[in-house]
C-alpha cells in the first residue's frame, strides 16, 4: 500500500476529492490482494511492516492492520488499538496523516469489532469517513437493538446517519414501517357506500402464508379449514399477505389447490420498508379481491398482520370480520427469542396490536378454553368469542396404520413397551424429561423404548442426552418423516407423551399431535398444564403429571405399562373426546353457524 498524505491545500476541491477517491481505491485493492496472498508471504510483509526493533509498535501500523485483517487475525489488530488511537489523536501533521490512513483502512476491511474499538477512542475522523464508519457501526448496533425488541432505541441509533449512510437509511425506513404496524390500530378507513350484492356462504380467508409454497402446520390448517368448509356447503377463498410467495418463484395471481382458490397480493414483491407499508398495500389489494369475490365474511388467521388487513377491508366494504387466534404467537416466539425479549418494547407493542385486533373484530375464534379466557381478559366480550378446537380427520377414528411394520423398520420388537411422540422437537416440548424418565425406568428394571419422531432445534441436544445417559439402545429418533409414516409412528406407540414445560405458551395452547394420537386410540401421558388438561377432558382422557418432574413421569409410565385396563380406558376416553368435539365436520359447522349469525345480526 503506497504511503500518501491527504491532498494539499493548494489543490482544488475537485482534485482533492479525486486524490482521495484514488487513495481509497488503492487501499481497497491492496486489501483484496492481501487476502489472496499465501500466509507465508503475508507473514513476511507483516515482519517488514513491524520492523526489526519494537515488536509492540509496528513501523507501518496502517499496513499492519490491513495485513492482519486480510489474514482474518482481527484479534491481533485489536491488540494494537491503544497504540493506533494514541497516534491518530496526535494534534500534529503526522497524527492527521495517520488518522486519514487508519480511517481508509478501516473503511476497506469492514471489520465491525475492530472499527468499534477504534472509533470508541476517537473523538474525530476525517469528514470523508465520518458517515461510512460511524454509520456502519450505527447500522450494526441498530440491528442488534431491533433483535432485542428495542425499536425506539434502534431508531435513535440509526437516525443520525439515515441520510448519509445507505444501509442506515434503509434500516431507518424499515424500522419506521415496523413501528407503524404495531401498537394501536390506525384510524379505520371510511365506509364505501356501495350496492355490492354479497354472496351468501362465501368467505375470504386472509393468512400470512399459504400452500403450495409453504407446507407448515399453519398452512395445512388453513387448507383443512377451507376444504372442510367447502364440504359443509360454504364457498371458501384464501388470500395471503402481500408479497407471498417470496422470491419471485411463482407470480401467478391465482392458483387452485385441491379446488380451493388461492389469490395472491403482489406475489414476489419485496417490501423493504417494513410492515406498515406492506399492510397498507395488502389491504388495498385485498379490498380489490373482496370487491370481485363479494364474500359474506372475512376470516383472518393470526397474527395481527392479517387481522389488520381484514379490519381495513371490512371497514371499507362493510363486511364482518372474524379473527382466528390459533395461539399467541408473540408468546410462542419467546422460547427462541433473544434474552430479555419478554417485556421488551417490541413484545409489548405486538401484544397491544393483537389485543386491539381482537377487540375490533366482529367475532374471535379460540382453539381452546384457556385461550378463550385470555382473549376475554384482553377486553373482548365473552359472547363474541367462539370455541373451535384443533380438529382431525374423522377417518382417523377408524384408521389402522401399520404400527408393527414401523417398529420392524426401526428395530423395535412387537412386545416392547414404547413411549414417545410424533411432534416438533422444540425446547418447550420437554422431551429431555422423557429421556431422563427412560433412564430412571431402566434403573428401576423396567424395560421401555422411546420413539421420538420429528425434527426441531432441540433434537441435537436430545441426541447428546441419549449418549450421555447411555440410552442408545433404548431411544430412537428418526427425524422428520412423511405424513403417512407419521400415522404409522403414532400406531407404533403404546403411550403418547406430552411432557411440555411449564411456560406461558404451553399453559395456553393445545397441540394437535396428541389429538391425532387420541383419535388413533393411543393413551396419553401429559404435563398437568391448563391447556393439556382441557385437551384431555379435564384429565379423564389421560394421565397428568407435574411438568419438569422426570421421576413422577417415570412412575406414571410404569403405572400405565403395568395396567392394560387403564390403557384401554384412556384410549376409549380419548377417542370419545375427539369424536364428540374435535373433527373437521364439527368445526366446519361451527364456522358456518358463526358466519350466518354475523350476517343475520
Amino acid at each position: 500500500m503506497v504511503k500518501v498524505a491527504p491532498c494539499a491545500g493548494i489543490l482544488t476541491a475537485r482534485a482533492c476529492a479525486r486524490a482521495a477517491d484514488a487513495y481509497d481505491v488503492l487501499v481497497r485493492h491492496s486489501y483484496r490482494f492481501a487476502r489472496w496472498l499465501p500466509h507465508r508471504v503475508t507473514n513476511v510483509l507483516l515482519r517488514l511492516a513491524w520492523g526489526p526493533w519494537d515488536r509492540s509498535r509496528p513501523r507501518l501500523p496502517a499496513v499492519a492492520v490491513l495485513l492482519l485483517a486480510a489474514q482474518e487475525r482481527a484479534e491481533g489488530a485489536r491488540k494494537l488499538v491503544p497504540y493506533l488511537t494514541a497516534r491518530a489523536s496526535e494534534r500534529t501533521p503526522r497524527g492527521r496523516r495517520f488518522l486519514y490512513r487508519l480511517a481508509a483502512v478501516l473503511s476497506a476491511v469492514k471489520e465491525p469489532r475492530l472499527s468499534e474499538a477504534v472509533l470508541s477512542r476517537l473523538s474525530r475522523l476525517p469528514a470523508r469517513y465520518e458517515a461510512p464508519l460511524r454509520g456502519a457501526l450505527a447500522y450494526r448496533s441498530g440491528q442488534r437493538l431491533f433483535e432485542e425488541g428495542r425499536i425506539s432505541d434502534a431508531l435513535a441509533e440509526v437516525a443520525l446517519y439515515a441520510d448519509a449512510h445507505r444501509f442506515c437509511g434503509q434500516l431507518y425506513r424499515h424500522l419506521l414501517g415496523e413501528r407503524a404496524a404495531l401498537g394501536p390500530l390506525p384510524v379505520r378507513p371510511e365506509f364505501e357506500a356501495s350496492t355490492i350484492d354479497w354472496v351468501p356462504g362465501r368467505v375470504l380467508h386472509l393468512v400470512s402464508n399459504a400452500l403450495p409454497h409453504a407446507e407448515t402446520g399453519y398452512t395445512v390448517r388453513t387448507h383443512r379449514i377451507a376444504t372442510a368448509q367447502r364440504d359443509a356447503g360454504l364457498d371458501p377463498h384464501v388470500t395471503a399477505f402481500g408479497g407471498w410467495p417470496r422470491g419471485g418463484v411463482d407470480t401467478a395471481e391465482r392458483v387452485l389447490v385441491d379446488g380451493i382458490p388461492y389469490h395472491r397480493l403482489s406475489p414476489g414483491t419485496e417490501f423493504r420498508e417494513g410492515l406498515g407499508p406492506r399492510i397498507e398495500e395488502s389491504a388495498r389489494e385485498a379490498a380489490d379481491v373482496a370487491r370481485r369475490l363479494r364474500p359474506a365474511a372475512l376470516h383472518a388467521a393470526a397474527d395481527h398482520r392479517s387481522g389488520s388487513v381484514a379490519l381495513d377491508v371490512g371497514a371499507r366494504l362493510g363486511v364482518p370480520v372474524v379473527y382466528e387466534v390459533r395461539g399467541f404467537l408473540e408468546e410462542a416466539s419467546l422460547s427462541t427469542a433473544e434474552p430479555g425479549a419478554e417485556g421488551s418494547e417490541h413484545h409489548r407493542l405486538v401484544v397491544q396490536r393483537e389485543s386491539e385486533v381482537m377487540r375490533a373484530a366482529d367475532a374471535v375464534v379460540a382453539p381452546s378454553q384457556t385461550i378463550r379466557e385470555e382473549i376475554v381478559a384482553r377486553g373482548v366480550a365473552p359472547e363474541r368469542v367462539v370455541l373451535a378446537p384443533h380438529p382431525v380427520d374423522p377417518a382417523l377414528l377408524d384408521a389402522a396404520p401399520d404400527g408393527a411394520g414401523f417398529r420392524r423398520e426401526y428395530g423395535i420388537g412387537p412386545e416392547e413397551f414404547v413411549v414417545g411422540a410424533v411432534s416438533s422437537i422444540a425446547p418447550d416440548e420437554g422431551f429431555d424429561m422423557l429421556i431422563e424418565a427412560a433412564a430412571l425406568l431402566r434403573d428401576m428394571g423396567v424395560a421401555v423404548r422411546v420413539l421420538l419422531v420429528g425434527d426441531g432445534t432441540a433434537r441435537p441436544r436430545l441426541l447428546s442426552l441419549v449418549e450421555e445417559l447411555g440410552l442408545e439402545d433404548t431411544c430412537v429418533l428418526p427425524g422428520r418423516i412423511g405424513p403417512e409414516d407419521a400415522r404409522r409412528a403414532h400406531a407404533a406407540l403404546d403411550v403418547f407423551a406430552v411432557p411440555r414445560q411449564d411456560m406461558r405458551a404451553c399453559r395456553l395452547t393445545t397441540p394437535l399431535e396428541p389429538v391425532e394420537a387420541m383419535a388413533l386410540g393411543r393413551p396419553v401421558v401429559a404435563s398437568d398444564l391448563p391447556a393439556l388438561r382441557e385437551l384431555l377432558a379435564g384429565g379423564e382422557a389421560g394421565v397428568m403429571v407435574p411438568p419438569g418432574d422426570a421421576e413422577t413421569l417415570a412412575k406414571a409410565l410404569d403405572r400405565v405399562q403395568g395396567d392394560a385396563e387403564l390403557r384401554r380406558t384412556l384410549a376409549e376416553a380419548g377417542r370419545a373426546e375427539v369424536a364428540a368435539h374435535r373433527t373437521w365436520p364439527r368445526i366446519a359447522e361451527t364456522y358456518r353457524d358463526l358466519y350466518g349469525s354475523l350476517r343475520s345480526g
